[in-house]
């Protein structure tokens, strides 16, 4: 029978190539359009960010004399909103975008209770962001599903072939030259039982001689 053993770094390698797999066929959940400019226009309404830019607009590069030397915007396109008990999501903007914001870790962050929004809209905002906190969760304990079963069967199989025979389509996750491998190992394995064929070999036969003489031996 054909055997291509699975090693150690084999299984990572396809273990790391199904999850990729996955990445890519798996839509991570995001925050709607509409949620998302809901809240950049509480951020950009917010009086502090007017104040702030109206000053930098007005003084120039002035505001660079101030005692704080880290007075200035943060551009990026990534927002962290901070909505519960330490609870926070990020999410993407459709463009880079500045903000008189406290600075993070490339992005802005702010509070929910700081977007400079009506009271309804806020809520709003606060439900919608909750609602993704909670599909973005179970998208985590899907992946990690996915995870375990994946290493599951890596460990259950000890060759290739026990491996494409448990379950097919793990093939595209197998590296092209164990594929190789097995197709080689595989037409030797039927050229020699085609060998047996036309010599019209019992091996049944040729292994109970091979028994019997060493036992009367």
């Amino acid at each position: 029978m054909a055997s291509v053993r699975l090693g150690r770094d084999t299984r990572r390698q396809i273990h790391r190539t199904a999850l990729k797999a996955y990445d890519t066929a798996v839509v991570e959940p995001v925050l709607d359009n509409e949620t998302i400019e809901s809240v950049w226009q509480g951020i950009v309404e917010h009086p502090s960010h007017i104040a702030l830019s109206d000053f930098v607009t007005t003084h120039g590069a002035l505001y660079k004399d101030l005692a704080d030397a880290d007075f200035q915007p943060r551009r990026s396109d990534k927002v962290v909103v901070h909505f519960g008990d330490r609870q926070s999501e990020e999410f993407e903007l459709p463009t880079e975008r500045n903000s008189w914001l406290r600075r993070g870790y490339n992005s802005h962050q702010v509070k929910l209770w700081d977007l400079h929004l009506p009271e309804a809209e806020r809520m709003r905002v606060k439900d919608k962001l909750t609602d993704l906190a909670e599909r973005r969760e179970k998208a985590r304990n899907d992946r990690r599903n996915y995870d375990r079963q994946i290493d599951s069967l890596l460990d259950s199989c000890n060759t290739l072939k026990q491996l494409l025979d448990a379950q097919p389509s793990m093939k595209e996750f197998v590296p092209d030259e164990m594929l190789r491998e097995l197709h080689k190992k595989v037409t030797r394995e039927s050229q020699a039982r085609e060998r047996r064929e036309i010599a019209q070999v019992d091996g049944d036969l040729i292994n109970r001689v091979v028994l019997t003489s060493k036992l009367v031996a």
